[in-house]
């Protein structure tokens, strides 16, 4: 029902993909430099740059996948109230749907489906969302 609840979904989801292969691409960097260095490891300040580099990209990326994380609860959270609506939507159109088997007179387009649900959800118990 809330489009924003799932475009803000869709995005969290890039950035955690995207988050994730920056510290693949951080990782298999960093891995090739350990492996490729010449003499002592301690020596060679382009590895040291890389070592801070990295480090400092891990911890911002990690934190940004704690708070994806926490966001993407609330999100879910805030879908799954919908759900019960969800439901009984559904089992009324099954409903109506069903009522030509009893007789063909029962039968009901979408149009007049869409019509008996919007009457229902007006004179239902409003919720406190």
């Amino acid at each position: 029902e809330k489009a924003e609840l799932e475009s803000e979904r869709v995005k969290l989801m890039e950035e955690v993909t995207a988050n994730k292969k920056k510290m693949k691409e951080l990782e298999d960097n960093l891995l090739y430099r350990l492996t490729s260095t010449q003499g002592s490891l301690v020596d060679d300040t382009e590895l040291i740059n890389v070592l801070q580099v990295t480090k400092v990209t891990a911890t911002d990326v990690n934190q940004k996948l704690v708070v994806a994380a926490e966001t993407e609860i609330k999100i879910n959270t805030a879908r799954e109230e919908f759900r019960p609506v969800a439901t009984r939507g559904s089992i009324l159109y099954f409903l109506i749907v069903e009522m030509s088997l009893v007789n063909v007179m029962y039968q009901t387009s979408l149009r007049q489906f869409l019509t008996l649900f919007d009457n229902s959800m007006n004179k239902s118990q409003k919720s406190q969302i």
